[in-house]
């Protein structure tokens, strides 16, 4: 049963009232009373245990809590029970993570709204709840995935229940709706407040504002920085602090507001560079030293058409642009302006907004208008398009000993993949009854239900609008067990499953939106359309998926080819069926549902002179799915390029695996909405003896600045980095003069060039890199892509990796732009948000080269 508290109680946090903050009091009046005093609820322990736990939301709506339940001896409300020696028991956790010596027994999460990446609820997804002891309601559970962790905790009260879901996705939607009106400054000191301010006075004294500097990563000398923080205090407060000796000074410190503190981290990079920020430099290049405001008809003619290359840009375009700079609530001096204070002329912008423009999401280097999904480019066949593809998605780890989880599948969904895998194999539970479970077979990984896999996916096509998910069955089970398996896929999915249809050509994502398909193995045709050639050079590839080798009892025999026994109950819900590659000629007679899959190794030993336009042909109206070699144990991957470049829709990757790969799938699948199907380029779409026209470029781009760079993994502690930037660019080849894609099924085929700037020491916050300029020549841009990873300098150790995106070249804009970092996940989110690179960038094409293609 939960408990209702006492508004007197409830819990008041010190975050700075940004424009963010007035626009979540206006939705304050929907959340329930109860959340801000308090409700009981019970959370899954990392050990697999249930205790009990308070749940409240803070009453600036900034953050949740999660703290130490009270025992009926216990006495003292929810406000009282988190005090501690003086502290707050949220404000002692962080103060241990800063170097405070306070220490507390309570243990309390503190989540922050700007962290939140999903909430699921009603069914066991997180690998906490997978191992838990107890038995529990999944109905009763919800899981907050945030930054690199997750909580999950049970709610029994039903109406509670709903109550918590429905005020976390208002107060997520109401701070990213507002957020974008706020500058990344602003918004960053905003985020680490409430690390800084640890006894909640709203304020930062000197010993904070020193933590502060560290936190957002500026180093400056201990005695420097305390004399730069009492010279601005003393200006500020000129009557009431007098000029005092260093070690009087720290007894009796003066404190400085939310504003007061970004107008001298606005002051001390000033002084950094001689007053002269890397947008003060721009802005003279572009309008001259002795310009202070610009107009917008000066903003359209000399930076958006003739240096950004915006020419379809307007003066209506230029006035927007202003109206929403002039609106954001930037602050000038120890004052807010903007929509918190008295509105700037919407006529002019000055240099701190020009400067804010350059670092943010609308000057971003990756176009905004290739990032909205277009529902127009998704009425195409399925097989028209590249899918976000995942690769054995339950594993956590490696492919021999690590953990099975659903929460491997929520994760991939909430990344944009659009393909699982899932390895069903035979098994039974505790009493001895049937069950499908999924593994790596012939491993030391874990076991999971088939069956909580498929009501998380249910879950996630019911709460989200999305296109539609495929599920790549790698059916290891005998016919009983796949009795069960189409049993439970028709139970919980009922009318979501697309049932296949007779038809000459795939439907398109539109027709499929919110549905799920089934990709796997149907019975064979009694007149089989593509027969198995006797050249042994052509069994090498045959492929069944990864299901090559089973046991005789399991599988029927159809000529020399061996294929699974597969259940009518489960064939009919079937539509993708995986069938044995002979060559792509037979294969195109095939119906548009048979589909290929080829291993990363067997691309690589293909040695027949298969034509490039013939495997692009085959894929305009069949599908292909490629995934990494068995031999890469340890989750790695192989770049994705050389299949897209090929037509191959679905390129599997290890969804675990933080690596270049990953970055350039997310950046791939940014494209289009982040929907997860992206059309493939005319080129790749070209067949027969169409004209293809080789367009190369040449790629230049030059690092200047950075923003607002966080620590490693996003992490709150730890010492101010050194960064350097590295620049990659990823291309494919193609041999000279042939059609042939021998070449490109070698390694040597895909082209990776890396340059990189120097390190920067001890800045992370607005580091000045001015690097050369870095050329890059292209020779399929409508493949390639670009990677920038922002690395921290660390001497006599492994470099760290901060941040890092990809942008396709297909998607780049030229000039002075904004690159957006992403997390770990590939999303902007927590410390990753307000980290950004500034580039400039020329694209120059270079002569055409003709390339005609022709089918013997």
């Amino acid at each position: 049963m939960h408990h209702r508290r006492q508004s007197s109680q409830r819990l008041v946090t010190t975050t700075p009232s940004t424009s963010v903050g007035r626009a979540l009091t206006f939705i304050k009046s929907s959340i329930k009373s109860s959340l801000f005093d308090g409700l009981q609820i019970q959370k899954i322990t990392s050990s697999g245990t249930i205790v009990p736990r308070i749940f409240t939301i803070s009453d600036d709506l900034f953050k949740l809590f999660i703290s130490h339940h009270t025992s009926k001896d216990e006495k003292g409300s929810v406000k009282e029970r988190l005090f501690h020696k003086g502290y707050k028991v949220y404000s002692i956790i962080v103060g241990k993570v800063i170097g405070y010596s306070v220490q507390t027994k309570r243990d309390t999460s503190v989540i922050d709204v700007a962290d939140i990446l999903f909430i699921q609820s009603g069914f066991v997804g997180s690998r906490k709840l997978e191992a838990c002891k107890h038995p529990y309601d999944p109905r009763q559970v919800i899981s907050i995935f945030y930054s690199r962790k997750n909580v999950d905790f049970l709610v029994d009260n039903e109406e509670d229940r709903i109550a918590i879901l429905n005020a976390i996705d208002t107060i997520r939607r109401t701070y990213h709706s507002s957020k974008v009106m706020v500058g990344r400054e602003e918004l960053l000191l905003r985020y680490a407040w409430f690390d800084t301010d640890w006894n909640k006075s709203g304020t930062l004294d000197q010993n904070k504002f020193l933590h502060l500097l560290e936190r957002i990563n500026i180093y400056m000398k201990h005695e420097k920085a305390i004399r730069m923080f009492r010279d601005y205090a003393t200006e500020l407060h000129p009557k009431s602090v007098r000029r005092l000796s260093l070690r009087s000074f720290t007894h009796h410190q003066p404190e400085i507001t939310f504003e007061e503190c970004i107008d001298l981290l606005r002051r001390i990079k000033n002084k950094q560079f001689n007053g002269k920020e890397m947008g003060d430099f721009v802005f003279d290049h572009i309008f001259g030293k002795e310009k202070t405001t610009i107009s917008a008809e000066e903003f359209l003619t000399k930076f958006l058409h003739q240096k950004q290359h915006e020419v379809d840009a307007t003066l209506k375009d230029a006035k927007k642009i202003f109206s929403d700079l002039n609106s954001m609530e930037i602050i000038h001096g120890s004052s807010h302006t903007g929509s918190m204070g008295s509105r700037r002329s919407s006529e002019t912008i000055d240099r701190l907004l020009f400067g804010e423009y350059l670092t943010g999401f609308r000057n971003a280097l990756y176009d905004p208008k290739k990032q909205m999904c277009d529902p127009s480019s998704l009425n195409e066949p399925i097989s028209r398009y590249w899918i976000n593809t995942s690769h054995n998605t339950y594993l956590t780890g490696d492919q021999l000993k690590s953990l099975s989880s659903v929460e491997m599948y929520a994760m991939a969904l909430n990344r944009g993949c659009k393909c699982l895998e899932i390895d069903v194999w035979d098994d039974t539970n505790m009493n001895n009854v049937r069950m499908p479970v999924v593994y790596h077979g012939y491993t030391l990984t874990t076991k999971i239900p088939f069956a909580d896999i498929i009501v998380c996916v249910r879950d996630y096509v019911v709460s989200n609008h999305t296109l539609p998910i495929i599920l790549s069955l790698e059916n290891h089970c005998t016919p009983p067990f796949q009795r069960i398996m189409a049993q439970i896929l028709s139970n919980t999915l009922k009318d979501l499953i697309y049932t296949p249809k007779n038809s000459e050509s795939l439907p398109t994502p539109l027709d499929l939106v919110g549905k799920v398909i089934i990709k796997g193995k149907r019975p064979p045709e009694k007149e089989g359309n593509a027969p198995l050639s006797s050249d042994p050079m052509n069994y090498d590839l045959l492929n069944i998926d990864e299901s090559e080798e089973l046991k005789d009892e399991e599988a029927n025999v159809v000529g020399s080819l061996i294929l699974p026994k597969i259940v009518p109950e489960l064939s009919k819900l079937t539509m993708f069926n995986g069938a044995p590659f002979n060559d792509f000629r037979s294969s195109m007679s095939l119906p548009p549902t048979h589909m290929h899959s080829f291993s990363e190794t067997k691309v690589q030993r293909m040695k027949s002179p298969i034509s490039a336009s013939l495997w692009r042909q085959y894929n305009k109206d069949h599908m292909t799915r490629t995934y990494p070699s068995g031999s890469r144990v340890d989750s790695s991957n192989y770049k994705p390029l050389v299949p897209w470049a090929m037509g191959c829709q679905l390129v599997a990757l290890n969804f675990q695996s933080d690596d270049c790969a990953m970055s350039l799938n997310d950046g791939r699948f940014h494209e289009n909405g982040g929907c997860g199907y992206v059309r493939k380029p005319i080129s790749i779409l070209q067949t027969g003896d169409e004209h293809a026209t080789k367009n190369e470029i040449l790629l230049k781009i030059r690092v200047l600045s950075g923003c607002c760079l966080p620590k490693p993994h996003g992490e709150k502690a730890g010492e101010v980095i050194d960064p350097y930037v590295i620049v990659r660019v990823h291309d494919v080849l193609e041999a000279a003069g042939s059609d042939s894609i021998t070449s490109s099924l070698r390694k040597d085929f895909l082209e990776t060039s890396e340059r990189k700037t120097k390190p920067i020491r001890d800045n992370g916050f607005c580091p000045q890199w001015k690097s050369e300029v870095f050329c890059f020549p292209i020779h399929s841009p409508d493949i390639a892509m670009v990677e920038f990873v922002v690395m921290d300098n660390d001497a006599g150790f492994l470099d760290d990796k901060m941040c890092k995106t990809s942008v396709p070249v297909s998607c780049l804009r030229k000039g002075f732009r904004s690159v957006q970092f992403a997390g770990q996940c590939g999303k902007r989110h927590g410390a990753f948000d307000f980290a950004s690179i500034l580039v400039d960038v020329d694209i120059e094409k270079l002569p055409h080269v003709p390339l005609k293609i022709n089918i013997p």
